[in-house]
Parts: C-alpha cells; sequence; structure tokens
C-alpha cells in the first residue's frame, strides 16, 4: 500500500504551476493558479500548492483565498461527478479520454466565472489532479499540462482512501 507523503505531493503540486514557454512560436502561459489533489468521493483537499505570492501568510486574504478555493473544489468535484455519470457529456468538447499504461481515464475542462479549470482522475483511485488557471490559459495546452501530471503520478494509480 502506498502512502501519501506530504512534502512529496505539496513539491509535485508546486512544480505544476510552472508557465509553459513555447519558443517555437513565441508563446507562454501565466502560472497556473492552483493545483490541487483532492478526493473524489467529497471534494475535500488533501493538498495544494497556489501561484499567488501577494498574499501575506496567515493573513485574512490568505482565509479568503483558502475558502474560495475549497469552494471551487467542491463546485468542481460536483461538476465533475455529474459528467462522469452522465455519457453524453463523455462525447462533449470539453472531455478528453486518456490511456496511461493501459489505465484510463478522461480529463474534464470547465470555465468558472474568469478561470479555466481541467480535473481528471487519477486512474482506479479515489483521488482527482485540479488545476486552476487564468480564463486566457488555452484549455488545450492545460490538458496536455494535467495529462503530463498524470503520468508521474503512476505510484498513486488505484490508491483508495481510508
Amino acid at each position: 500500500m502506498v502512502m501519501l507523503n506530504s512534502n512529496n505531493v505539496k513539491v509535485f503540486l508546486e512544480n505544476t504551476l510552472k508557465p509553459y514557454d513555447l519558443h517555437s512560436v513565441d508563446f507562454k502561459t501565466t502560472s497556473l493558479q492552483s493545483s490541487i489533489l483532492l478526493t473524489a468521493t467529497n471534494g475535500g483537499i488533501l493538498s495544494y500548492a497556489t501561484s499567488n505570492s501577494d498574499v501575506l501568510k496567515n493573513s485574512i486574504n490568505e482565509i479568503n483565498s483558502v475558502n474560495n478555493l475549497k469552494m471551487m473544489t467542491l463546485l468542481i468535484k460536483d461538476k465533475w461527478s455529474e459528467d462522469e455519470n452522465d455519457t453524453a457529456d463523455q462525447t462533449s468538447n470539453s472531455c478528453y479520454p486518456i490511456e496511461i499504461d493501459s489505465f484510463k481515464t478522461k480529463i474534464y475542462t470547465y470555465e468558472m466565472e474568469n478561470l479555466h479549470a481541467c480535473v481528471a482522475q487519477i486512474p482506479n483511485s479515489d483521488l482527482l489532479l485540479l488545476f486552476i488557471a487564468d480564463g486566457t490559459f488555452p484549455y488545450g495546452l492545460l490538458v496536455f499540462k494535467i495529462e503530463r501530471a498524470m503520468r508521474e503520478l503512476t505510484d498513486l494509480f488505484g490508491y483508495r482512501l481510508g
């Protein structure tokens, strides 16, 4: 049984925040706003990283920011759950089925206010990986980024909580 190491998870999530710099087409993205590992069962946040360095530690703004993050993760988890149970949504332009080492999962993209979100279930597990980006971050790159991140999480395939 694999145990989650909070330091390793935090470092992994922080690394996923980095922007893309595509030299061949002279294009650079912003950093992701948030990278979150959450439960597929109730949407609880297990670990997260944010790129907002302007917010002072333990300030009221940080508390509001974390509360907003919790609310967004719950909304996205609920939408993901609906889409997973509705086969019609799985054929839409916002669902990307992928296969990693013969394990299958789906990547979903959503728009929330002025943000882009991308979520995928770690195959055969109780865990979701969620990226939240600025509204200018291209969905295609967000999907590519989360798929690449999922390939780094093969040790968590099949992970069950409790």
